[in-house]
């Protein structure tokens, strides 16, 4: 645990209000293309498939199968709630028929299983109803993934109570009526579930991984005004985080970083506008990569150098949820840096997370030469899948803004505003963000009538000079009105062109916490290297447990190209080329040629390279990579099957079960313990297994290792130096199930299981 000193945030005069997704129109460029591509994915959906859960809930005859993946293992109807959200937000953003059509569609549908069941209760969540009583009762266990032995049931229900908001601010009039009725007969359901628990009950569950519930009853507050949805709200501010955040300290190592982001979406509109603050500075400055993404294998590490080494990079939903919480402080504070990060995330993570032909990433590798895996729409129904639904249709959301009788020109993507209240309709042309030496962009501005009208232009961190601007060809003299921004205040006539320039150039960024690695920029975008398109196994996934994770071979670090010399000079030797992509000649072999990240796709890449600083480091340093290598691939080639212990995704693809058992983390290594037992299913369809490698911390504790039901081994921790241990137990191939069972006392903390190939060591 570190301590950090909040970063306050740099406050404009007043806060400003980013315009409604109805009043702006993307027109051209990537981020016009991708939220077409969005909508096409989506509008694939089958309603009667994604209301299916709803209705097995419900009691309600089914009318077709449910989908598969996610939506059939437990998370039982989060895509629906997301998908909600989804057509409700493209209909605004773009008046697409289709869209308000399958809204409609929905909302009808989840209406009809919430009148069956007759208690304002609608989910998806399996046995919900039965589950929901437990809850109340105060009987349900409640573990990091786990409540009353469902997979977070409160996160999975929030994505229709989320859906159901969504479509009641942003779907066409009559499905936005019922779907707010529905919504306050859900809010209801919840308040009267709260009420029978006391203040420690409700603070245990909370345990539990329970997604954006602070948020959704936030907003059924504002939608509705009734103090007991903002009172509900206020319960589910997880103190466990507000506290550490309100003091300053950093104490999110080893924490699963979306349940803490999601956690954040609400706080702004409970009163909490500084901790929120100080959690996304925190996230911001210490924890997020050049391309705008946090964690590793879903987790807040201390361990800077697994960005490097692990398959499993950021997780799209995490950049997701801090764009909204970034939009919320955005508006309650106008602190224009939090969209130079926004801006990030949007061009280098969100734009990059889909492939043009359709498909959504779940992790995006740092790792040298690996590659990223593409959803297919009705196989793959991961978390990443339902929040990029709604992601890419907000991309326009915070290109404008108002405050006062201003209008805020935050992101110069190619689009229209039309501002009705003011009479006021804007086009802006521009090649953004394809990155360039610089960037023109022509705002023309009409109006109803003359009207006095200030316009505030950003300058984004990654301009080099002031923005000039010029009015139909004739230069005006700067103005600075809002921090972070030039302003031009005059009375428009209509037709004129308000013009600015935007000059990029090169920037290095060093990996957070370790410096021996450096990732390139030019103006917006963050540049890879292309590498090869061999062994790019399960690019486009399938239906499979594990599909949203790359698992074909990583590549060696030690071939990864290595650059010499300072920041300075990294930046000095990066040149542009006429085709769009730019050249570095600062390696020891070749110049390494590289490209915008947001389009490169179906080929593996290198975002961060080593780096030392002069030639007489490159043989050491090379030394160093090799000898990692050696370490790394040699266990991942023998590995057939492994489960991070403690860590949900892993667990759950692993069909993990447990009694009286609990979970934590050392210095990023998480772990789970019981005094009961607990189990996983090991795959080996290969039948190449022959080891079963336990690795623990040596903690005092003991227990019996079952592989297929029969005793392989044992752990039995006297004296204990808290270091972490592996024990190798020779086992019969195939797949079967490993349970770790409490001999006597409880088990010391199980860190990882790994079925190896090969005799034990």
């Amino acid at each position: 645990m570190s301590t950090v000193a909040p970063t306050p945030p740099v406050a404009a005069p007043d806060a400003a209000a980013p315009f409604g997704l109805a009043a702006v129109r993307l027109t051209d460029g990537p981020f016009a293309a991708a939220q077409r591509t969005a909508r096409e994915y989506l509008l694939g959906l089958r309603p009667d498939r994604l209301l299916a859960p709803f209705r097995r809930e419900a009691g309600l005859p089914a009318v077709a199968e449910p989908y598969g993946s996610w939506e059939s293992i437990g998370l039982d109807g989060h895509v629906g709630g997301h998908a909600l959200s989804a057509v409700a937000l493209q209909w605004a953003a773009t008046g697409d028929e289709r869209a308000a059509d399958l809204a409609r569609a929905l909302v009808d549908g989840l209406v009809t299983c919430q009148d069956a069941l007759g208690t304002g209760y609608v989910g998806g969540v399996p046995g919900g109803v039965a589950l929901w009583e437990s809850v109340a009762a105060g009987g349900a266990q409640a573990g990091t993934f786990d409540l009353g032995g469902a997979w977070v049931p409160w996160y999975n229900v929030h994505k229709t109570y989320a859906g159901l908001i969504d479509a009641a601010r942003y779907a066409p009039a009559d499905v936005a009526a019922r779907a707010r009725d529905a919504a306050v007969r859900l809010g209801d359901w919840g308040v009267a579930l709260s009420d029978r628990l006391d203040d420690d009950a409700f603070a245990r569950m909370l345990r539990t991984e329970f997604g954006g519930m602070c948020e959704a009853y936030g907003d059924l507050a504002d939608l509705t005004g009734d103090p007991r949805y903002a009172a509900l709200a206020r319960r589910f501010a997880d103190e466990t985080l507000l506290a550490p955040l309100r003091e300053g300290r950093d104490a999110l190592d080893g924490l699963h970083a979306n349940t803490q982001v999601a956690k954040v979406v609400g706080w702004p509109g409970i009163g909490e506008v500084g901790a929120a603050a100080a959690f996304v500075r925190t996230v911001l400055d210490h924890r997020t990569l050049a391309f705008g993404g946090n964690s590793v294998s879903e987790h807040f590490t201390p361990d800077a150098a697994a960005h490097v080494t692990h398959r499993e990079g950021p997780e799209s939903c995490n950049t997701a949820n801090m764009l909204e919480v970034e939009r919320r402080l955005y508006a309650a504070t106008g602190d224009v840096t939090l969209l130079d990060a926004a801006e990030r995330q949007l061009v280098d993570h969100v734009l990059s997370a889909q492939h043009p032909a359709g498909g959504f990433v779940y992790f995006t590798p740092a790792r040298p030469g690996h590659y990223r895996v593409y959803s297919t729409r009705d196989a793959c129904m991961w978390c990443c899948v339902g929040t990029a639904l709604e992601t890419y249709a907000r991309l326009g959301e915070l290109a404008y803004a108002h405050a006062g009788d201003g209008l805020l020109v935050n992101l110069p993507v190619p689009s229209t505003l039309h501002w009705a209240e003011r009479g006021v309709r804007v086009r802006l042309a521009s090649t953004y963000p394809t990155p360039g030496p610089v960037t023109d962009v022509a705002l023309t501005v009409d109006v109803d009538a003359p009207t006095d009208l200030a316009v505030h232009v950003r300058r984004p961190a990654w301009a080099l000079d002031e923005v000039v601007l010029t009015v139909d060809g004739v230069v005006v003299p700067p103005v600075a009105e809002r921090a972070g921004y030039t302003t031009v205040r005059r009375t428009w006539r209509g037709g004129e062109t308000l013009a600015w320039r935007l000059v990029a150039g090169p920037a290095v960024e060093r990996l957070p916490g370790d410096d021996g690695w450096v990732a390139l920029r030019w103006g917006p975008a963050v540049l890879a290297a292309r590498g090869d398109t061999d062994d790019l196994v399960g690019l486009r996934a399938d239906d499979s447990r594990m599909g949203h994770v790359a698992h074909g071979p990583l590549r060696p670090l030690a071939d990864a190209p290595l650059l010499v010399g300072s920041d300075d000079a990294l930046a000095a030797a990066l040149r542009p080329r006429d085709d769009g992509t730019f050249v570095l000649d600062r390696a020891p072999d070749a110049p390494v040629v590289l490209e915008p990240f947001h389009g490169l796709h179906d080929a593996r890449y290198t975002l961060y390279f080593p780096v030392v600083p002069d030639a007489a480091h490159v043989g050491a340093r090379r030394a160093a990579l090799a000898a990692l290598d050696d370490e790394q691939l040699g266990l991942a080639a023998r590995t057939v099957d492994a489960v991070a212990c403690g860590e949900q995704q892993p667990e759950t693809d692993h069909h993990y079960a447990g009694a009286d058992t609990w979970t934590g983390a050392v210095d990023g290594r998480h772990w789970r313990a019981t005094r009961d037992r607990f189990s996983y299913r090991l795959t080996d369809p290969d039948g190449r297994g022959a080891v079963l490698r336990i690795t623990y911390l040596a903690r005092p504790g003991r227990a019996r290792v079952l592989w297929g039901g029969e005793e392989v081994g044992r752990l039995d921790v006297g004296s204990a130096d808290g270091g972490l241990r592996s024990v190798d137990l020779a086992v019969t191939s195939g797949s079967h199930e490993v349970v770790v069972l409490a001999d006597g006392d409880p088990t010391p903390p199980v860190v990882a299981v790994r079925l190896l190939t090969g005799p034990p060591a």
